[in-house]
């Protein structure tokens, strides 16, 4: 495993502000030279060698050190500079101490672990084994210096220069600087990783939506990871939809990754949601086709489990890459999902990534979670709503109107005395109200949620739709079903009926037809819809597709607009005076 990684590189540099951190060791360089005036008042016989001139280094290190505790209190900013400089004077303060103060013996050799220590507070491995190796460096020359020339009576004990303790000091402060920045090192990590972590669960909010949210998690994904891509697949278990977000990275690459949302199906989400061995994974696909060389991670095991992976044909040819890795979200019974990133930088730190994505995923999926069931809870909501407003009209105004109608009738019927233009008036505000009724029912009946679990249930709904027409208008409106089973997505067999609900609603009110025939036919892989009547027809003559209609601006605009959401082929056929017919086709799912 590496020591320094530049994984999350950003969020390490947005640590401990500098000013705090330069105070913490203001203070701690403070106490430091107040336990030095300590041990030499306990122990007055060190040092023994130029006692006045290391007492004068000490009190001006005194002085400079409670300056520097003065000055990193009272300054309104400080950089990394300042760290910088103050610890480059607390290389030279040591070594100017230790020189005069016995050399390679000094009592005050303690002074160089606090320069390590303060290298492992400030930065993480590299700045601290450096300041090790400076340290033991300085240490090295001064013993030489010592060790050298006539002089070296006066450093040493009678018995001369002891090259065993030499030796264990210098490994004492490479071993202290290398122990002190690999812990420095992992502490910064894990800091940054809790900072990346949290960045991640703010993203998901209710205002921006399950699509928002899901996307703004995977933006801040592709940023950490570096990776070039992205693509989050979520399913869910009430509604059997599948839904597919792809980033890609835009032209310009200081420009956020282009979002692309798209719903799978039954195939497609194979394809994506394909069974997996593992909660987070990084695989890497191989020469022989469908498999891949896959590192995992293994629950309460740090070390990756190596194994291999069967990976969708399909997979790779939507997104040809290098790499792929992956984390598994979701919450059992409600929604599951999967995050990929594709050709992630510099995966030599694999182990440290994976685990950090599986532990980033298990704060994010309650944070998604709570947006999904909000989603749906509001979805309910309306739904109960329209119920409920359905429900008011039925008691309230239709019932009305129908009170209205009937005295109505009543008048008629007992003004045969009554002027012919008193009679005509009333047959006409009976008409009218008439009208208002089947408006207010065609209302209700889009209101109301429709119940349609699976497209098996597609032409049941369909034959209802079409009697309760037939019976509130008195058109001669007649339902067919041919061919085998309709095989769709239960949203957009939803849209057929609401297409067939506004084909309906036109024919009432624009068609003056007398019949209608609504047919259902599912064959060879597709679904034809189509809707018939014999009214006066639109205002062109023959058959317009979808595109032709927009571009000369005709046609049923709702029709065309809920075809485009099912991703139907539209074609109207149009006969002045003699009737118009819309047919739809569709292309069935799978049932893989």
């Amino acid at each position: 495993m590496r020591l320094t990684s530049s994984f999350l590189s950003d969020y390490r540099a947005v640590g401990r502000p500098t000013a705090q951190l330069e105070r913490v060791l203001a203070v701690g360089r403070a106490f430091l030279t107040v336990t030095g005036f300590v041990a030499i008042y306990l122990d007055p016989t060190e040092p023994a060698r130029l006692r006045e001139v290391t007492y004068a280094v000490l009190l001006a290190y005194a002085l400079y050190s409670l300056a520097v505790l003065a000055y990193v209190h009272t300054a309104t900013r400080l950089t990394p500079r300042h760290g910088l400089v103050l610890h480059g004077l607390d290389i030279l303060w040591t070594s100017a101490l230790t020189f005069v103060s016995e050399g390679p013996v000094s009592p005050f050799f303690l002074f160089f672990l606090f320069v390590v220590l303060a290298a492992a507070y400030r930065w993480g491995f590299r700045e601290t084994a450096a300041t090790a190796a400076i340290t033991a460096a300085v240490f090295l020359i001064e013993t030489a210096i010592a060790a050298a020339g006539p002089w070296s009576s006066t450093w040493f004990a009678p018995d001369g220069l002891e090259l065993n303790r030499t030796i264990l000091r210098v490994a004492y402060l490479l071993l202290t600087g290398v122990l002190l920045g690999y812990l420095a090192e992992q502490e910064k990590q894990s800091s940054a990783e809790l900072a990346a972590i949290a960045d991640a669960t703010r993203q998901p909010r209710v205002r921006l939506g399950l699509g928002g949210s899901v996307a703004a998690v995977a933006r801040g994904l592709v940023s950490i990871f570096d990776a070039a891509a992205a693509a989050v697949v979520v399913h869910d278990h009430e509604t059997r939809r599948t839904l597919l977000w792809q980033l890609d990275p835009a032209p310009n690459r200081a420009d956020p990754p282009r979002v692309r949302r798209l719903e799978l199906d039954a195939r497609q989400q194979a394809v994506w949601l394909f069974p997996d061995q593992g909660r987070a994974w990084h695989a890497a696909p191989t020469e022989s086709a469908g498999t891949a060389a896959v590192r995992m991670v293994e629950p309460g095991v740090w070390p990756l489990m190596r194994g291999q992976l069967q990976v969708p044909p399909g997979l790779l040819a939507a997104r040809p890459c290098r790499t792929v890795t992956a984390v598994n979200i979701g919450l059992a019974g409600e929604w599951e999902g999967r995050l990929y990133l594709f050709d992630i930088a510099d995966p030599g730190s694999l182990e440290r990534r994976l685990h950090f994505l599986e532990a980033l995923a298990d704060h994010v999926t309650p944070a998604l979670t709570n947006v999904f069931l909000l989603r749906r809870l509001r979805a309910r909501a309306g739904a109960a709503e329209r119920a409920r407003v359905a429900r008011e009209l039925h008691d309230g105004a239709i019932q009305s109107l129908f009170g209205i109608d009937m005295k109505i009738e009543a008048m008629r019927r007992q003004s045969q005395r009554a002027p012919t233009a008193i009679e005509d008036e009333l047959a006409d505000i009976q008409d009218l109200v008439r009208r208002e009724v089947l408006a207010l029912r065609e209302l209700m009946q889009a209101l109301r949620p429709i119940e349609l679990d699976t497209a098996d249930q597609l032409p049941d709904v369909l034959a209802g739709l079409v009697e309760r027409f037939r019976r509130d208008t008195g058109i001669s409106a007649r339902f067919v079903s041919t061919g085998g089973p309709v095989v769709l997505h239960p949203a957009r067999a939803l849209e057929v009926v609401r297409i067939v609900q506004e084909a309906l609603a036109n024919v009432r009110k624009h068609s003056r037809a007398r019949n209608v025939l609504v047919l259902l036919a599912g064959d060879h892989g597709t679904c034809r819809l189509v809707v018939e009547d014999d009214g006066c027809g639109f205002e062109f003559e023959g058959r317009l597709s979808r595109q032709e209609l927009d571009e000369r601006r005709m046609g049923p605009a709702i029709i065309k607009e809920r075809a485009r959401i099912a991703d139907a082929e539209l074609a109207v056929d149009s006969t002045p005076g003699a009737g118009a017919r819309v047919e739809l086709v569709l292309s069935e799912e799978s049932h893989a």
